[in-house]
């Protein structure tokens, strides 16, 4: 009984040691504090404002914008559908990494990742995207490192500006202009309902493509809003309805006729002078007196 306890005891012993060797092996691969100090986004475009979107991007297109040039509207959204809790918790959010878990375990696969805006931003910035547990657990190290290093509003300005949005479009203010063709300071509400949406999977959630599913996962994001009282239930219903215009969609200004029947009546008034009616049946434009 005594042999076996022991047996047990080394087994217990080794596989600690694995773990600690492992943890260690995690850490020392994960970018240093001076990397992550040293670390800032950089622009691959000088100006968006006449880039031409029709030809596809052949390589990543970033604009780097301050958090303040980045509409109020679109970082509520983006809070709100990605991470709610993210000015509340360190790091990671424990409570929905345990449902991720848990519904990996059912479905026995990668179904859900509970990736923080600070996961986001260490994958985005230092890590692969390749979906392993071990890159898991380097998200939530290099997070935690984060977290000590940069301010929450370095890290959501950093986010803002990282992010996928589309095939080569990476960043808010590439998204706006791309999706809207406006600056990400001119982004408003609906606009940027649409953007949070797609932020799951922006290759698959394109709007120009695939807009009932972009669509239905934008409603979910006013549904949180509303539900998060940042939107009153009228405001909802509204705004469900309200038209949303994408790049080269807005419909063309109507050209307002005049009222023919009026520019008959003035034809007929005695006070016109006889040569400006003359003019207006060429020109179909009169100019009526006022009344003295």
């Amino acid at each position: 009984m005594t042999n076996r306890k022991n047996h047990i005891l080394k087994l217990l012993g080794l596989l600690l040691l694995v773990l600690f060797v492992g943890i260690g092996w995690l850490i020392e691969s994960l970018p240093s504090k001076t990397e992550i100090e040293n670390f800032k986004p950089e622009s691959t475009v000088y100006s968006l404002h006449q880039f031409d979107w029709s030809k596809r991007a052949a390589a990543p297109v970033r604009k780097y914008v301050p958090l303040r040039q980045i509409s109020k509207e679109l970082r509520t959204a983006v809070l709100i559908s990605e991470d709610d809790t993210f000015f509340e918790h360190s790091g990671i959010n424990l409570t929905e990494l345990k449902k991720a878990f848990q519904e990996n375990l059912k479905k026995k696969r990668y179904a859900r990742g509970a990736s923080t805006i600070t996961m986001q931003v260490a994958r985005n910035a230092f890590l692969t995207k390749k979906k392993t547990l071990i890159r898991k657990v380097k998200e939530i190290i290099l997070a935690k490192k984060i977290e000590q290093i940069w301010t929450k509003q370095r890290i959501f300005e950093y986010y803002l500006n990282i992010v996928e949005w589309g095939d080569n479009i990476y960043g808010a203010e590439a998204a706006a202009y791309y999706y809207f063709d406006k600056s990400a300071s001119q982004i408003n509400l609906l606009e940027a309902t649409v953007l949070a949406a797609m932020l799951p999977n922006p290759i698959v959630l394109n709007p120009f493509k695939n807009w009932p599913a972009v669509k239905k996962r934008q409603l979910r994001v006013l549904k949180l809003m509303r539900n998060a009282k940042l939107l009153s239930n009228e405001e909802y219903d509204q705004l469900i309805d309200e038209p949303i215009y994408l790049r080269g969609t807005k419909p063309p200004v109507e050209e307002v006729l005049p009222d023919s029947s009026l520019f008959e009546q003035a034809l007929k008034d005695p006070r016109i002078p006889q040569e400006l009616k003359q003019q207006a049946d060429t020109t179909g434009i009169i100019f009526i007196p006022e009344e003295q």
